[in-house]
């Protein structure tokens, strides 16, 4: 393996990379001025990649370009051939109605608002392949990125970056808790199947309660959870938290749990506990309020709903369990890391 492509900036350089985040620029260009800092803060490209969901091609593209041509690399060269009906600050104003407005839009419904407000006309058709440079059909998600402080959110990531470093390191043991849920009933989504035809997911009578999973996750090392029906409650929480100051304990290494700041992770009981963890080598990070984003064991939800479970039928919440715990070993072997599986004292999936 070669050495990792890295870049390095001066104080000036740096400032003015940071200054083009705010600037009336394209988003592509403040994503690529994004990347170089990134990189030249000690992310590697594959994190980077994951962060933007961009490939790593793509981050590799832009710090050779930044390493060949600095700033003007950051920019596209003009090109040839006929002129555009539309130009960059038309796509810019519709990447800032779609990144502002607190709606979903499709492309014939953006191409009227572009006639409408730009008086530029494109054909739905042209302006999906206009936009598929930077923007992409997908689906929408529910968010609190508007209750978010940005002053707090930016404190706690270079923190969090630092125990992130610390990690990489070896000098800590970093992990990252969380809790999901499964149903029983599957939602429908896309399928391939014979045209003409419509597959129908035909849904038990029963909807069956809901199955919850708490998780501990260490990047490229392992992935503790365990399942109940039902909520995660204080019980089950504090038991796996217990089992991680000992560990921790046992091993002599201190280790940081980053969580979000749920009710069952501040109530007094586990306040009272907060003393005798950090005696034991165990301290909580808490992130700052509605910041879900900064935790990355939200992807393993994510993948694990999307590309394990998605798309099935369960007869009860005991063949739903069995495909949770065959979908987390399926995502361990593909992150190349250990899974393991605690059995609560109660309550729980046995």
């Amino acid at each position: 393996m070669g050495a990792r492509l890295r870049v390095f900036l001066t104080r000036e350089q740096d400032q003015t990379l940071l200054t083009l985040r705010t600037a009336d620029v394209p988003q592509k260009i403040k994503d690529r001025a994004e990347v170089i800092r990134l990189n030249a803060h000690g992310w590697y490209v594959e994190k980077i990649a994951g962060y933007l969901n961009w490939t790593p091609q793509t981050v590799r593209e832009v710090l050779h370009k930044w390493k060949k041509q600095g700033l003007k690399g950051l920019w596209e060269l003009p090109g040839r051939g006929g002129k555009t009906k539309w130009t960059e600050v038309d796509i810019v104003f519709l990447e800032e109605c779609l990144k502002k407005e607190p709606r979903t839009y499709n492309s014939p419904q953006l191409a009227k608002k572009l006639e409408r407000e730009r008086n530029v006309k494109l054909s739905p058709d042209r302006l999906r392949r206009v936009l598929k440079k930077g923007v992409k059909w997908k689906r929408a998600r529910k968010s609190h990125k508007g209750k978010q402080d940005p002053i707090a959110q930016a404190k706690k990531q270079a923190d969090l970056d630092m125990l992130e470093l610390a990690a990489a390191s070896g000098e800590i043991d970093l992990k990252y808790l969380d809790e999901s849920g499964f149903c029983v009933w599957s939602e429908p989504g896309y399928t391939y199947y014979f045209r003409g035809e419509q597959k129908r997911l035909e849904q038990k009578k029963r909807r069956g309660r809901r199955l919850s999973i708490i998780g501990f996750l260490q990047p490229i090392i392992s992935f503790v959870y365990g399942l109940v029906i039902g909520g995660v409650d204080r019980k089950s929480y504090i038991q796996m938290m217990e089992q991680e100051a000992a560990d921790a304990e046992k091993t002599g290494r201190t280790r940081v749990i980053v969580q979000d700041n749920g009710p069952i992770h501040r109530c007094k009981e586990v306040q009272n506990l907060w003393s005798k963890w950090e005696r034991q080598g165990l301290y909580i990070f808490f992130l700052p309020k509605y910041c879900s984003e900064m935790n990355p064991i939200e992807l393993e939800w994510q993948h694990l709903k999307k590309n394990e479970l998605s798309g099935q039928i369960f007869d009860d919440e005991l063949d739903l369990a069995y495909a949770v715990i065959d979908g987390v070993t399926a995502r361990g072997e593909k992150g190349n890391y250990s899974t393991q599986r605690v059995k609560f004292n109660s309550s729980a999936c046995d």
